[in-house]
């Protein structure tokens, strides 16, 4: 079974840099950058230029883990629409992401919030990864 899967490396590399940018959105001021900090109880000015730097150049790491990750999936279930691309997406990140958060939640103590606020960029980004994975075989 999983050596009939081929995999585009280009389609790969894109959900890559897609990932990282809908990551840089989501938790940017732009988007949920304060709500994130006030979860984590954190300061803007706590974070220094070089801590994100280097905190963005390690996230290459988790982004490609998902990308190669999600087309292993789409390889599997070969998804033909976009709807099945939002199903796989969708299982993916609650399933695999957002039950790890609720982990979190219930031996951490986290806050619910800030584990939807992981889970809800899980969730965006790994449908659109997976769009795009469907899309372009």
């Amino acid at each position: 079974m999983l050596q009939n899967i081929s995999f585009n490396i280009i389609a790969i590399i894109v959900c890559i840099v897609v990932n990282m940018i809908i990551g840089a959105l989501w938790y940017s001021p732009l988007m949920f950058g304060k709500a994130w900090l006030s979860l984590t109880g954190r300061k803007a000015e706590e974070i220094t230029k070089e801590d994100g730097n280097k905190s963005m150049s390690f996230a290459i790491i988790p982004a490609a883990v998902s990308a190669f990750g999600l087309a292993l999936l789409v390889g599997i279930a070969q998804p033909e629409t976009i709807f099945d691309a939002l199903v796989i997406g969708s299982l993916a990140s609650v399933v695999f992401s957002g039950m790890s958060a609720l982990n979190l939640v219930l031996f951490e103590g986290r806050t619910l919030k800030l584990s939807l606020l992981h889970t809800g960029y899980f969730i965006v980004s790994w449908n659109i990864v997976s769009i795009i994975l469907t899309l372009w075989k």
